[in-house]
């Protein structure tokens, strides 16, 4: 077996040395290759672009440079303005400025989320200090001085922000140009506790398996909050030896292996202006799983995919945000397992929204009525969409990238 392993080694390394001798022989005709024309000229590397932020009005992006986030013209990719700069970004009683990279702005686009001291949880999850800079006032806030973290997001009107702090769900005011003081956190949950119940966040096996992070989302007004409440309780503990400087230290957390219990999962939407706390109704079924909500373009309806264990059947419900009750508006099952991704989409008319589905044997994009009716299979063919781009609703095109061409290929199509 290493022997088998070592050939299989060598056999992958000649070939490697073959394909880079030929590609330099191509590349620079005297069949010689160098280490500063793979690693300083990079001459054998593709052309990018990366660290650019789309901007609302569809003819700005902006750049992180090295001490600013400044603002360029698409068509000409001439420098426009400065949106801030590290000068600005040095909180109260410190002297060293804000990472500008990996910064967020507010879906109005009036303020930038900033994090410092962020430190990794599991995959896709961290905790910082987050910072909020209001482009207009020029002022840099801090979103709370009792810990870090998690998870800090602006509301769609850019005039408060939630976040995650110890398992529970908090929101903030964020301050108004005439303020002179710091507004007061509202507290939303009060349950939350390492190992047993997490609001706003999702326990291990959601973040890994569904691949998301954050597990409550406001609602288009800025009203209401949906979260996910977690109650690992009854889930098994797995122990990891975390090995520091001199000692190692020992991490708990809760990680269901397969065929034993998963957390008990529920859905629920906080009400800020009345105060008001409902359950949305899920079914009696508590083994299942909760793999995604959102928000329909109409602040009382709240969207969520909901699917059983074996991962075959899924269904689409959409609950009512004053009552909780819900309806199931699409359903599907497939022979072996269906997957979850991000690519459904409610269209700005609130009357028709987008999925995909393999149901035809390739993943492919469908159009349906709000009342779950289908309109049409916007792609077909032999081939797969690999990413749903979006949708002109205008023009009536939708983008998205395909195997069209060859599994091998990834093409860019308007349909």
């Amino acid at each position: 077996m290493v022997m088998m392993k070592t050939n299989v080694l060598k056999s992958g390394i000649l070939f490697a040395l073959i394909l880079i001798s030929s590609l330099a022989q191509s590349q620079t005709g005297n069949g010689k290759i160098t280490l500063d024309d793979i690693f300083k000229s990079r001459k054998f590397s593709g052309r990018g672009f990366s660290g650019a932020q789309p901007l609302k009005d569809g003819e700005h992006f902006c750049q992180v440079k090295k001490d600013s986030l400044n603002v360029y013209e698409y068509k000409t990719g001439n420098y426009v303005s400065t949106l801030v700069t590290s000068s600005e970004l040095i909180p109260e009683g410190d002297s060293v400025p804000l990472p500008v990279y990996g910064c967020q702005f507010s879906p109005d686009e009036s303020k930038i989320l900033f994090a410092k001291d962020q430190e990794p949880i599991y995959r896709w999850s961290s905790k910082a200090f987050y910072y909020v800079f209001d482009i207009a006032t020029r002022r840099l806030t801090p979103v709370s001085d009792k810990g870090k973290q998690r998870l800090a997001v602006i509301s769609p009107d850019g005039t408060k922000i939630a976040y995650v702090r110890d398992n529970n769900l908090f929101v903030k005011d964020l301050p108004a140009a005439t303020a002179t003081a710091p507004s007061e956190e509202t507290q939303i949950t009060f349950d939350g506790k390492m190992n047993e119940i997490i609001n706003g966040a999702p326990d291990w096996v959601y973040e890994e398996e569904f691949g998301f992070a954050q597990a409550f989302c406001w609602s288009p007004d800025s009203k209401k909050i949906a979260y996910y409440r977690f109650d690992e309780t009854r889930v098994k503990e797995y122990t990891l030896e975390y090995y520091g400087e001199l000692y190692p230290e020992q991490y708990k957390y809760k990680y269901p292996k397969p065929g034993e219990d998963n957390s008990l999962v529920n859905i629920f939407i906080t009400n800020l202006v009345t105060g008001d706390l409902l359950k949305v109704d899920i079914g009696e079924e508590t083994d299942i799983y909760i793999p995604r909500v959102k928000w329909t373009g109409d602040p009382e309806i709240l969207a969520l995919y909901r699917l059983n264990r074996h991962q075959n059947k899924l269904d689409m419900l959409f609950a009512d945000a004053a009552t909780g009750k819900t309806k199931v508006i699409h359903s599907e099952e497939n022979k072996y397992y269906i997957e979850i991704n991000d690519d459904w989409t409610f269209l700005k008319n609130n009357k028709q929204f987008i999925i995909s589905s393999e149901k035809d044997g390739f993943m492919h994009l469908y159009l349906y009525n709000m009342d779950g009716s289908p309109v049409c299979q916007i792609t077909k063919g032999n081939w797969e969409v690999t990413g749903f781009l979006g949708v002109d609703e205008e023009k009536q095109l939708v983008y998205a990238v395909t195997s069209m061409n060859s599994p091998m290929d990834r093409s860019l199509v308007s349909v």
